[in-house]
C-alpha cells in the first residue's frame, strides 16, 4: 500500500540508494579486513625478524668469545716462540751470518707481492741484516699469519652459521 502512494522513479532511487550503502559498507568493512590482515602479516613479521636478529646476535657473541680464546691462546704459544728465539739468539754459541742483499730483496718482494726489479739503493743497505734479525721477524710474521688464519676461518664460521638461520 505504501508503494501506491510512492511514484515508481522514486521508488527506483530509494531502491538504488540502498544498495548502494549496502555496496558501500560491505566495500568498507573488506578494506577493514584486508588491513587488518596486513597489520598481522607485518607483525608476525617483525617478530620473526627479532627472533633471526636475536639469534644471529647470540652466535656473533659466540664466535666473538672463540676468538678472543684462540688469539690468546695462540699469544701464549708465540711468547713462548719468541722467548726460544731470543734465547738462541742470545747464546753465543750460534753462528750468526749477514745476509746477502740479494735474499733479503727476494724476501721483501715476496712480502710485499710486488714483481721483482733491479736492486734498489734501500737494498744496499740490507747486507747489515743478520740471520737474528730475519729468524725474529720470520716469527713475528709467522704469528701473524696465524692470527689473519684464525679470523678468516672464523669468519667463515660465522657466515655458515648466520645462514644455517632459518628465515622463517
Amino acid at each position: 500500500m505504501i508503494n501506491a502512494l510512492i511514484p515508481w522513479p522514486y521508488r527506483l532511487l530509494g531502491w538504488l540508494c540502498l544498495v548502494l550503502v549496502i555496496g558501500g559498507a560491505a566495500y568498507l568493512r573488506g578494506c577493514i579486513d584486508e588491513q587488518a590482515g596486513q597489520a598481522e602479516m607485518q607483525l608476525a613479521q617483525l617478530q620473526n625478524v627479532v627472533k633471526v636478529e636475536r639469534q644471529q646476535a647470540a652466535i656473533s657473541q659466540q664466535i666473538a668469545q672463540a676468538h678472543e680464546v684462540g688469539r690468546a691462546h695462540d699469544r701464549v704459544i708465540y711468547r713462548t716462540i719468541e722467548k726460544e728465539v731470543i734465547r738462541y739468539v742470545a747464546n753465543p754459541s750460534h753462528v750468526v751470518c749477514r745476509l746477502d742483499p740479494e735474499w733479503v730483496r727476494h724476501h721483501d718482494v715476496a712480502a710485499l707481492s710486488v714483481i721483482p726489479g733491479t736492486a734498489s739503493s734501500v737494498d744496499a743497505a740490507a747486507s747489515a741484516l743478520t740471520s737474528d734479525d730475519a729468524l725474529v721477524t720470520v716469527t713475528r710474521n709467522y704469528a701473524a699469519c696465524q692470527d689473519n688464519a684464525r679470523q678468516l676461518t672464523d669468519l667463515q664460521t660465522w657466515v655458515r652459521q648466520q645462514t644455517a638461520i632459518p628465515q622463517g
